[in-house]
Order: structure tokens, then C-alpha cells, then sequence
């Protein structure tokens, strides 16, 4: 207790002496960035300021463990891998976080033996989360996670992703996710439900993927596979240790002609990694990827009669103007681990470069980006509680042109319509306890964030300087109980979100002029949700179940306009209630299954909202289906192994005005594969076939929201395959 009452009198002392005290501000600091620089102080130095009481309770002053530097290097490897959850920022296992999160490790036969195209592969039964494969590549895939990224038409919104650790998702919200080949993604995580309170923008939910593959043993992978519509892959491993410290590398190339016209893709994709030992406490892990993208075709959407008669046809413009992509990326990250007695130290910094050249059907589009940011959290565990807090800061800087698109009169670039440097500065705060008591634990946590985007307009159309600045900050808290029953685990919590506009929704002005759109604001999204969990070793069984409401404000609609570009507004208040179940069993050692099932009730909630003269309360969110429903069963017997996978999708709106659907579907894959066939003594052999759309279902896979004309909706192919082959050398 009295460890408690030093704690309670800390925060008061130190809380009475912020508000009356001044803080200094670097002359260099932005006058739109000055109070958030202030109030981030005020976040950190309250926690240093509550440290004094953890050390005092903690007896941090004892003697260091006694124990041999290659014990502690590897419980620095694994136990920390093993037990972090790197989506919650700070210590937490799988078993218990008091917040729905599914982790998996995909096991290295189920990775060589799918063809690595699109991230269903890898995300597939995953509750809550849903991805559609657009059959796009110049667009990606639309994913949300309970609703929350709905009304992506490009990219993804709303959701918060990082690959190795780098972000995909920019300091203004918008993810992109052509850089990642599923073929080389081995651990997943995914937070169901707000994270603000951890990641800041973007936060309704989290999607955290690895390609780093640190075995002990070298080795080195080759695969090559083909396959419907001009699908070609070969992709590349190999892995050593040398020095105590272990490396991997990695690369592919795929291309594709693709089902519909105007459908071609083509992409080099590389990446590595080191994981290098410093001294028995610290390691330093470095990661890099690189894509080249020279072909990426923009079929675009069809209206409902042309998906129903000739799906694999393009939209007209798209096909006039010669939409596509040309994308080259480059990204970087170096991440410093600290092991303390009681807690760790991590610092990582990362940074990208990308250039974008995208010719649509209302533009010719090039962004060239440069982006970077630091990261850092610092964790302390103590018998009675836990407690860490960090500091977040990126900057985003896009040099934007846009040109008249003038393929269709025979030419490529036309006149000059708009040039501006776009640049997004942010900065972030947060710190979480973590209180134990019995077979309870009470977790609080609190995150600030501000964001300065700002626009310079080079091209002053008609003499005017469109020049100009937005600000966006946001206080994100979140608490949760939870209760350890034995091999049951449940939680309550209370969660918030925040989305900012991006700057390309920002820049897509309904009057065409350049700047930034004034009328826009951030949505906000506040979430109860109560969930179980269990691991039933008995029965070998792994049950997942939560139930969620949610309640997003000033919500950014998309609509599009008769030129077929896209702008956006806000418009009230949505909400999202649902329920989840997951469940993976292995009755028997040679047979695994695996489904998750989503109910999502996602309605339009104000009175304000009004679309095409008709009011929306009441409506259905377009693009979610109340039932949803993907998993897969897998036997193998000696080598062979046989994996049927399903999706079912009810029906679901394509408008926010509920006139126009996607029709329910049913879509089963059939996967066969031999599992490591010896050729010679350290050589094997892993041949695959895979026929997909088992039953020819004419559906479409993805749609665009709001899409002006009727064209909603983006068809999927019909009965289709792939095989390959994997050589291993060990």
C-alpha cells in the first residue's frame, strides 16, 4: 500500500506542477506543432515523474542475474520473441491480452505449398478480418477489420499495418501494400477492434506481418510455379549464421496477364534481414525490402450486367486511358533491443522512398515520397504491476504533379494541371499500466497525437497560391479487466480510434482547384468489447470469441463524381455491432481445422446523413456482409498432404443509399502437395496443385463503394490453377 500511496502522490504532485509550468519550444518547431510539443513533454515527463515509486516498489537496485552471456543472448532470441506481442507496443502474451488479437504462425509446408499471389493465402479464417482480392493489382487488395476501412477504393484506410516492423501505413493514414509477397509472410498478428491508444492514425485495428525466417541451420530455397492466365513465379530463400549472428534473403518475380483485360502485372520484389548480437543484453535487428512494379494494370470496375456477361472485360476508360501503376519501392529498418532487469529498451528507426507514376482515367498521376520516422518504448515488470511509455515521430513528404491523360487522343502527358509538395509532420506520446490482482488484471493506457499537414503549391493556377496547412490532434485512451479462468481467459475493455484524412483525399477537391480540402476532419471512433479465449490442450482445441459495439463520428464517405474521380466528406456517425468466433482442431494428429465467423451489423447513424437526396439513417455500411464465413481442412498422411479452403460471403450494399448489392457467395479451393520428397542426402523436393473457384462460381470479389455509373464491381475469375515446385538444400 505504501508503494501505492508514492505512486497516487507523484501523480498528483507532478500534475499540479505541469499545468503551472512553462516549457521551452526548439525556435525550429512549427507554430502549428508548438502545443502538441508541449503536451507530448507533459506525457513523458509525467511518467518519468511516476518512475521514482516503480523503482522504489520494484527493488530495481538488486544485484544483476548471474548467468552466462550466451543464456542471456538466448533468452534475449526467444523468450522475448516468443512472449511480446508486437502489436499491443508493449509486453504482452497471446494468452493474455485484454484485447481480441489473433497470432499465427503459418507452418513452412502450408507457405511452399500455396502459390504466394494474394494475401488471402496467408490471412485466411482470421475473425474480423476481412480481405478481398480485387483481382487488381494496380489497386491491391481491400481489406477492413470490423468495418473499419470500408471505403478504400485504393490502398487500404482506416486499419494500421507494418511489415517487418516498418510501417506500410504513412503519418497520414494511408497503407499501401504492393511491396509485400505473401509467399514469404510467416507470422501474422492482428488486433480486432481500435488501437490508437497504441499505433495513433489509422487505428481501427492492426495488421502486423513478418517475413524473417532466423533458423539455426543455413539453407537455401528455390520455387518456380505457373498457372491460369499467365501466372508465372519463381521465388528465392536462403539462410546462415556466421559470427553468432544469423542473416536471410529473399526475392521473386512475378508476372501475370490476368483474367480480365487490361490486367497485366509484373513485380520484383526483395528483401533481408540481419539479426546481429551486440553483447549479452542488446542485439540489433536490421530489415530491408525493394519492389519494382514496371506493369500494373487498372481494369477497373464494371457495372452489374457487364460482371454478369463478360466479367473479364475492362471499363471503357480505363481501357481509353491506359490506367495503370508504375511503382518502385525502397524501405529500411534498423530496430535496438535493450534488455534491463526488470523490462527492455527498444529504439527502431525506418524510412522509404517511392515513386509512383499513375496514369488514370481523369489524370496522369506521380508522386515521388520520402518518409522516415523513429520509434521508442520503454518497459518495466515489477511482481505487482507493469508499466511502459513511448515516444513516436515521421514525416511524410510527397512532391505531387498531375498531368491530362491524353491516351485516348494518342499521346501520354498533357498539359500540366497541378504541381505541390505535400508534407505530413506528426509526433505521439503514450504510456499503459498494468495491474495484477489475483486472477484479475486491470490495464489503463493513454496516447496523444498531432499531426501538421501542409501543402505548397507550385503551379499557382490563374496566379492564385493554393497554398495552405491543416492540424489534427487527438487524446486516445483505453482500459480493460480481464479474468484468468483456468485454460479460459476473458476481457472487458473500453478502446478509442482516430483516422485522419489523407492527403490524397485532402488534395481531391469536388472544385478541382489545388490545396487542401478545408471541410474535412479526422473520424473518431470510441468501442466496447467483451471476449473469451481458450486453449484446450485436451482436446487439442483453440477457441476465440468476442462480441464488440462500436461507434464512429464524422465519418469519411467516398463518392464519386462523372469524371470518375473520387473526393470524399463527412457525414455523421456510423455503428458497428458484431460478434466473432474462431476455433482451430486437430482431433487427430493428421488432420487440422481451422474457420472463423464474423456477424457485422454496420449501420449509417444521424439524422444528417443525406446522399442523392435520401436520407441514410438506418442504411447498411456498403462493401461488409452481415455473415461471413472462410477456413480450411487440412489432412496429410506421410508426405502427402490435401487442404480444402472456403469462403462464404452473404450479401452485402454497394451505396450508402442500400439500392444496389453484390449477391452472396460460396468459393472452395483444392490444394495437393508432397511434403519434402528426398532428393539425395540434404536435398528435397515439395511439388504442389492447386485448382481454386472449385466449382466455377460466377461472383465478384471486391467492389468499389459509390462507384459513379453503377460500376460497383470488381468480378473474380472462374475455375482457375496453379502448381510449382519447391527444391530445398540444407
Amino acid at each position: 500500500m505504501k508503494y501505492s500511496a508514492l505512486f497516487i502522490r507523484n501523480i498528483i504532485l507532478f500534475t499540479s506542477m505541469s499545468y503551472s509550468t512553462t516549457i521551452p519550444l526548439p525556435k525550429v518547431l512549427p507554430d502549428a506543432l508548438k502545443p502538441a510539443f508541449r503536451l507530448t513533454l507533459l506525457i513523458l515527463l509525467f511518467t518519468l515523474g511516476t518512475l521514482p515509486a516503480f523503482v522504489h516498489a520494484s527493488g530495481l537496485t538488486g544485484d544483476l542475474p548471474k548467468s552466462t552471456g550466451t543464456a542471456l543472448s538466448d533468452t534475449l532470441r526467444v523468450e522475448l520473441e516468443d512472449v511480446r506481442i508486437e502489436a499491443a507496443r508493449l509486453t504482452e502474451t497471446s494468452a493474455e491480452a485484454p484485447f481480441a488479437v489473433t497470432a499465427i504462425r503459418i507452418p513452412e509446408e502450408r507457405r511452399l505449398t500455396s502459390p504466394g499471389l494474394v494475401l488471402t493465402e496467408p490471412l485466411r479464417g482470421i475473425p474480423g478480418l476481412w480481405v478481398n482480392d480485387r483481382n487488381n493489382f494496380a489497386v491491391g487488395e481491400r481489406i477492413s477489420i470490423r468495418g473499419m476501412g470500408w471505403r478504400a477504393a485504393f490502398g487500404v484506410r482506416g486499419i494500421h499495418i507494418l511489415m517487418d516492423g516498418v510501417p506500410l501505413t504513412m503519418p497520414d493514414g494511408q497503407s499501401i501494400m504492393t511491396l509485400i509477397d505473401p509467399a514469404f509472410i510467416r507470422d501474422v498478428e492482428v488486433v480486432r477492434g481500435p488501437v490508437s491508444s497504441f499505433w495513433g492514425n489509422a487505428g481501427g485495428g492492426a495488421l502486423l506481418m513478418s517475413t524473417a525466417n532466423f533458423g539455426t541451420e543455413p539453407h537455401v530455397r528455390a520455387r518456380v510455379s505457373a498457372g491460369s492466365f499467365g501466372y508465372n513465379k519463381q521465388d528465392v530463400e536462403a539462410g546462415f549464421e556466421a559470427g553468432g549472428n544469423r542473416y536471410m534473403i529473399y526475392g521473386s518475380r512475378l508476372w501475370q496477364e490476368g483474367f480480365r483485360d487490361h490486367s497485366r502485372f509484373e513485380a520484383w520484389r526483395f528483401g533481408g534481414h540481419a539479426d546481429i548480437t551486440l553483447d549479452a543484453r542488446s542485439r540489433l535487428r536490421l530489415t530491408a525490402a525493394v519492389l519494382e512494379s514496371p506493369v500494373s494494370d487498372n481494369p477497373g470496375a464494371l457495372t452489374a450486367d457487364e460482371a454478369s456477361d463478360t466479367p473479364d472485360l475492362a471499363a471503357p476508360n480505363n481501357l481509353a486511358q491506359n490506367a495503370r501503376k508504375i511503382t518502385r519501392h525502397g524501405q529500411f529498418g534498423a530496430r535496438y533491443r535493450l534488455l534491463l532487469d526488470q523490462g527492455d529498451l527498444e529504439v527502431q528507426t525506418w524510412g522509404l522512398a517511392r515513386k509512383l507514376q499513375n496514369p488514370l482515367a481523369f489524370a496522369w498521376i506521380q508522386v515521388d515520397r520520402l518518409a522516415g520516422g523513429l520509434r521508442s518504448t520503454l518497459q518495466q515488470e515489477y511482481q505487482d504491476f507493469s508499466f511502459g511509455v513511448g515516444f513516436d515521430a515521421s514525416i511524410q513528404s510527397d512532391s505531387r504533379r498531375n498531368w491530362v491523360n491524353e491516351a485516348r487522343e494518342g499521346g501520354d502527358q498533357g498539359p500540366l494541371t497541378l504541381d505541390q509538395q505535400e508534407d505530413v509532420y506528426s509526433l505521439a506520446a503514450f504510456s499503459r499500466v498494468k495491474v495484477p490482482f489475483g486472477d484479475f488484471a486491470f490495464t489503463a493506457g493513454l496516447r496523444a497525437d498531432w499531426f501538421d499537414f501542409r501543402n505548397n503549391d507550385r503551379f499557382m493556377q490563374d496566379g492564385d497560391d493554393a497554398s495552405g496547412s491543416r492540424s489534427f490532434g487527438a487524446l486516445s485512451p483505453m482500459a480493460g479487466i480481464s479474468y484468468q479462468y483456468g485454460s479460459w481467459f476473458s476481457y472487458l475493455n473500453f478502446t478509442t480510434g482516430f483516422e485522419t484524412p489523407t492527403t490524397t483525399e485532402l488534395v481531391n477537391r469536388p472544385d478541382m482547384t489545388g490545396g487542401f480540402n478545408p471541410d474535412l476532419n479526422p473520424e473518431r471512433t470510441i468501442a466496447l468489447e467483451l471476449g473469451t479465449r481458450a486453449g484446450l490442450d485436451r482436446f487439442n482445441l483453440t477457441l476465440d470469441a468476442a462480441v464488440f459495439t462500436m461507434y464512429v463520428d464524422d465519418v469519411l464517405q467516398p463518392f464519386e463524381a462523372e469524371n470518375e474521380r473520387r473526393y470524399f466528406r463527412n457525414v455523421g456517425a456510423t455503428r458497428h455491432n458484431g460478434f466473432e468466433i474462431f476455433a482451430e482442431w486437430m482431433p487427430v494428429r493428421l488432420l487440422t481445422f481451422q474457420a472463423g465467423y464474423s456477424f457485422s451489423d454496420l449501420t449509417f447513424d444521424s439524422d444528417a446523413l443525406e446522399q442523392a437526396g435520401e436520407g441514410l439513417k438506418g442504411n447498411q455500411l456498403p462493401g461488409i456482409p452481415r455473415h461471413r464465413l472462410s477456413g480450411f481442412a487440412e489432412v496429410r498422411q506421410g508426405g502427402l498432404m490435401m487442404r480444402l479452403e472456403g469462403e462464404y460471403s452473404g450479401s452485402y450494399y454497394v451505396n450508402s443509399i442500400n439500392t444496389a448489392e453484390n449477391d452472396a457467395y460460396a468459393v472452395f479451393n483444392l490444394n495437393a502437395s508432397w511434403i519434402a520428397l528426398p532428393l539425395g542426402e540434404r536435398t528435397r523436393v515439395t511439388p504442389f496443385f492447386q485448382l481454386n473457384n472449385l466449382f466455377d462460381e460466377r461472383y465478384n470479389g471486391s467492389v468499389i463503394i459509390n462507384g459513379f455509373g453503377g460500376r460497383f464491381y470488381e468480378p473474380s475469375p472462374g475455375r482457375n490453377w496453379q502448381a510449382g515446385i519447391n527444391v530445398s538444400f540444407r
